[in-house]
């Protein structure tokens, strides 16, 4: 009885690379998404404590609030890079997932077919081991019998 021989067992191994790769660019832009956040967040802090630091001024002089307007301006800009830069991380991630998804889909329709494939095999050798039983038993069977 030979071996079991799956003829797309190299598709297989291409598509779960494909896989793996889809997965890991998702992985990636997935800690993007959180390092942008961060970014965020961080971001909001900072501009909490520009107002804040306007009261804490003992004597302030319109250099001082010039300074606190142009960084207040600048952390708006800022904000607004990394809301655009956000924008198009979430964008890249969701069509990212779809990828993953759709390369995810393929991997297991291919293993399915597979176990499909192989369970089929192994109901044909059962079956040829068990004509080979019966036949040697009538063989044997028919030599007693001389």
């Amino acid at each position: 009885m030979g071996r079991f021989h799956f003829p797309l067992d190299r598709v297989i191994r291409w598509r779960s690379l494909e896989f793996s790769l889809e997965q890991a660019k998702l992985k990636r832009l997935g800690q993007e998404q959180i390092r942008l956040q961060m970014q965020a967040a961080a971001l909001g802090a900072e501009k909490s404590k520009l107002g804040a630091s306007i009261v804490t001024l003992p004597d302030p002089r319109g250099e001082d609030l010039r300074a606190m307007v142009d960084y207040g301006t600048s952390l708006r800009r800022r904000a607004q890079k990394l809301g655009e830069l956000r924008t198009r991380c979430e964008r890249d991630l969701a069509l990212q997932k779809k990828k993953y998804n759709e390369a995810k889909q393929r991997l297991q329709l291919l293993e399915q077919l597979r176990e499909r494939k192989l369970t089929e095999w192994r109901y044909e050798q059962g079956q040829a081991l068990e004509t080979l039983a019966a036949e040697s038993y009538l063989s044997n069977w028919n030599r007693e019998r001389r």
